[in-house]
């Protein structure tokens, strides 16, 4: 696990431009951008390796190039300029508060949080604004798994990180005397919401995303997103809630072939690379075990992560040949191979492990690495 630690922080130093921007993948890869989602767990990554002055450059990088708006966008390119082709996603506001929290508490650079304070409090109405008067949950135009069917509406991942945000800035602002009890209620509100709206009995467990737009509808499908509600403290790990969503995760997301948590469940036309297991879910899967005092379930999926490694690298996700070949067929015959589809194609095919049956799919992926330090730090303070 050391070596596989040490390899983690190896990636995440590698991938981190001069400018503090963090590349999802490295050159000549599938994503070669600094993505807002990713570029917070790279950060939250270096604040546990107390690799601290990599954190505050990542920071600054993001919040020096904060919209006017108050959120962030969904990528930028390698000179730090947008290069979107998503919608702004509420959820990017909450990672990065949640990043600064981390690296504050780690720190307690108090400096830092005067200097952006301001930012902060513009990225806190954001997510205001887009608070249900009637249900206090959040709404977002896309989810965190970019597949518009599940889109447009009252989304899990986007509600915990943005109650979480709003419980942390609360606390941050004591810290330098701007105290804001709105925003205590606000994520009060918003964990009611949660509880009250998103949970449901009939399939003891977190909804995905309650629809708003087009055809509205309840999304009850098991979804690694709602690890986001364990992840960031909205719903304690101990909850029975939680402790019954994390098990239908593990019922009907645990890939029956290969291991692993996969992202969602097996569907026609939703299909990116190969359906299978990603570990970057996993391992905050792992976190909630670890939490929860569970070495045996914690140990034996950390040794799922460690066997799933190519040279100490984590790739995005793992599918079978299979699979991926169904998937390269499909994508070809409809003319929809984007150039980054076809560099990770081709990746993939001329990786060794491909020969022995497995599409090991965008290798190394900055963020399980982040994923794996902070879970590795977390597992030795709790067990050694």
């Amino acid at each position: 696990m050391e070596k596989l630690y040490n390899k983690s922080i190896e990636v995440l130093k590698s991938v981190q431009l001069e400018n503090g921007g963090c590349l999802a993948s490295p050159k000549g890869t599938r994503y070669p951008h600094i993505y807002t989602r990713d570029h917070a767990f790279c950060t939250m990554g270096f604040v546990s390796a107390g690799l601290f002055e990599n954190a505050k450059k990542a920071l600054e990088f993001v919040w020096d190039r904060q919209l006017d708006n108050g959120t962030f966008p969904q990528r930028y390119d390698t000179n730090g300029k947008d290069s979107s082709y998503k919608p702004l996603q509420v959820g990017e506001i909450g990672l990065m508060i949640a990043a600064l929290d981390e690296y504050i508490k780690a720190t307690n650079d108090l400096d830092f949080v005067k200097k952006y304070w301001e930012n902060i409090e513009k990225g806190i109405d954001y997510i205001k604004n887009d608070i249900s008067k009637s249900h206090g949950l959040v709404y977002t135009p896309n989810s965190i798994h970019e597949f518009p069917p599940y889109e447009n509406g009252w989304e899990i991942w986007a509600n915990a990180v943005s109650c979480a945000a709003l419980q942390r800035v609360y606390e941050m602002g004591k810290l330098i005397n701007k105290k804001k009890d709105n925003y205590n209620e606000l994520a009060k509100n918003i964990k009611n919401g949660i509880n009250n709206y998103m949970w449901n009995s009939r399939v003891n467990s977190f909804v995905k995303t309650i629809r708003l737009k087009e055809s509205s509808s309840v999304v009850t499908d098991a979804d690694a997103s709602t690890i986001g509600l364990s992840e960031f403290r909205v719903i304690a790990d101990n909850d029975d809630k939680m402790i019954l969503t994390i098990k239908r995760l593990e019922k009907e997301l645990w890939h029956p072939d290969l291991g692993g948590i996969c992202r969602y469940p097996k569907h026609f036309g939703r299909n990116n690379g190969g359906w299978g297991p990603w570990p970057h879910f996993t391992l905050m899967v792992i976190r909630h075990f670890i939490r929860r005092g569970l070495r045996e379930e914690s140990d034996m999926y950390l040794n799922w992560v460690l066997s799933n490694t190519y040279d100490f690298f984590i790739p995005e996700h793992i599918a079978t040949k299979d699979e991926f070949e169904d998937y390269v067929k499909d994508f070809t015959e409809a003319g929809i191979l984007r150039e980054d589809r076809l560099v990770m194609i081709e990746n993939v095919k001329k990786h060794p492990k491909f020969k022995q049956g497995l599409a090991f799919v965008t290798i190394p992926l900055a963020w399980p690495h982040a994923e794996f330090i902070r879970t590795w730090n977390l597992y030795k303070e709790r067990f050694y």
